[in-house]
């Protein structure tokens, strides 16, 4: 019984020592590993990047047909960009959804319905208005630009003005909370500036003209964040919405370097609005020509 016991012990020794690893066989394992790792990684990363531009191309394809709901209702025109009221508009600032109503922007008829016996400047502004769907516009708070097609109901999801694939600070994460719809009382309003991950091109032509929908259906409306370095979503390019609803894809990797790191002011502003101009009069259609060579 004995011995037994002892030629069982010493096979099932001998079989523990034949199924372990030696050291060179477990780095053989891990070198392999790692190199089928640096094989499919690249593979892995270049699927992401695609999957990354499909959604953000839905999401530019929805705020799109909002666009179109809204000129539908407003005779062929886009939602009004405060910042393209202001004498010297910056505009980087073309991203925000959102920002609290000064003083002199509530005195000039946005923000809740003036109250009877309110200032005759309130009520001149109403009274300005040509139609009440005007009037209901400019109570729409602080809702702007593309914030305005939230604000309306025509583009619901707040996760719609978010790209996946957004690296920089203004991550939906952040702002959550603050997508609330306006309400008559101004504490349920966010009390700063909220920003998404898409650049809208305002409502206005650089010669003051209101930007007409169907008159120029190859027109871009919205493009990739271009406020800062870290605002341009997919870093070596970007999609850009069109007014016939129409989403492509821009490659162009100089773009992020003529992009500013941080907050810019005088001369920067107008050196960042240049680049925000060019891309916005589609730059890319005279590469082409000039690639065909010419007429």
């Amino acid at each position: 019984m004995h011995r037994w016991r002892a030629t069982s012990q010493r096979g099932h020794r001998q079989t523990a020592r034949r199924r372990a690893f030696s050291l060179v066989e477990l780095m053989v394992v891990i070198a392999v590993i790692s190199i089928l790792l640096g094989l499919l990684l690249p593979g892995l990363n270049g699927v992401r990047r695609t999957t990354y531009r499909v959604l953000s191309a839905s999401n530019q394809r929805t705020l799109g047909q909002g666009l179109t709901m809204w000129a539908g209702a407003h005779r062929g025109r886009l939602p009004q960009s405060r910042v393209q009221m202001s004498p010297h508009p910056d505009l980087g600032e073309l991203m925000r959804t959102y920002s609290p109503l000064s003083e002199d922007e509530l005195a000039a008829g946005y923000g809740p319905t003036p109250q009877a016996g309110g200032s005759a400047q309130l009520g001149e502004s109403r009274r300005q208005a040509r139609t009440r769907s005007d009037w209901l516009e400019a109570q729409r708070h602080g809702w702007d630009g593309l914030g305005r097609l939230f604000a309306s109901g025509l583009v619901p999801e707040s996760r719609t003005f978010y790209c996946p694939a957004h690296w920089g600070e203004h991550t939906y994460e952040r702002y959550e909370h603050d997508w609330v719809k306006p309400r008559d009382d101004e504490e349920s309003q966010p009390d700063h500036a909220v920003y998404g991950n898409y650049h809208y091109r305002g409502h206005l032509l650089p010669n003051g003209r209101y930007v007409i929908m169907e008159r120029d259906p190859d027109r871009i409306l919205v493009t990739d964040g271009l406020r800062r370095q870290s605002d341009l979503n997919h870093r070596i390019g970007l999609n850009v919405l069109r007014a016939d609803n129409s989403v492509e894809w821009m490659d162009d990797p100089t773009l992020r370097n003529r992009l500013p790191l941080t907050t810019q002011s005088g001369q920067d502003v107008m050196d960042l609005n240049e680049v925000i101009a060019a891309v916005f009069t589609d730059p890319w259609k005279g590469l082409a020509w000039w690639q065909d060579g010419g007429p």
